[in-house]
């Protein structure tokens, strides 16, 4: 905890539709990165197709579909759409 807070990063899980998120296996982004920031952490072209996404964790209640500009918070768990 104390490395990532040191170095101003942040865990984030992704998933597929309909299925549990792994996790194993977080993606490492920056703190006060938003959606649309994570989302090209997995593939550019996430970024550039993104429509919106399904976020667990620091949405308002589980699964709330939530715009490209949401800062994602650590263990934020994420459904990207595009």
């Amino acid at each position: 905890k104390e490395v990532f807070d040191l170095l101003g990063v942040i865990r984030v899980y992704t998933k597929s539709p309909g299925t549990d998120a792994d996790m194993t296996d977080p993606m490492v982004v920056a703190r006060g990165s938003t959606l649309e920031e994570a989302a090209e952490a997995v593939h550019k072209d996430f970024r550039r197709n993104l429509k919106y996404a399904l976020i667990w964790g620091s949405g308002k209640f589980p699964g709330q579909k939530v715009k490209r500009d949401h800062i994602v918070q650590d263990g934020d768990i994420l459904e990207l759409h595009a």
